[in-house]
């Protein structure tokens, strides 16, 4: 069993450079919390994962494929492996909790800017 404090997760961001920090990494699931500031945008980053963002706080937009949609807590957005996404127009700052699913091949990592 794994138990994580959100509360921790988001220390450890801000202690962290970059706009993502680890949760776990158990075989076929890898999960991430990032984050990014109102006004920032975030770059495409296709990946070999299929992707599951929940966004636990801000509101901003998101581009998946050619789909553009507005988030905001309580929003899940699915992506696709090796689509072409982003968040983009952040009103407030974006907390992000993203799970990879058939985390099996860890170069897809590096695909990240």
């Amino acid at each position: 069993m794994t138990h994580v404090s959100a509360l921790d997760l988001l220390d450890r961001l801000n202690d962290e450079n970059g706009n993502y920090a680890e949760v776990l990494d158990e075989g076929s699931m890898r999960v991430e919390i990032g984050r990014h500031a109102a006004g920032d945008a975030a770059p495409k980053n296709p990946h070999t994962e299929d992707e599951l963002y929940y966004v636990v706080a801000g509101t901003g937009k998101v581009r998946v494929g050619d789909d553009v949609h507005t988030v905001e807590p309580g929003d899940t957005v699915f992506v696709e492996r090796g689509l072409e996404h982003d968040f983009f127009a952040i009103e407030e700052d974006l907390v992000t909790l993203v799970v990879f699913a058939d985390s099996s091949n860890p170069s897809s990592y590096s695909l990240r800017d």
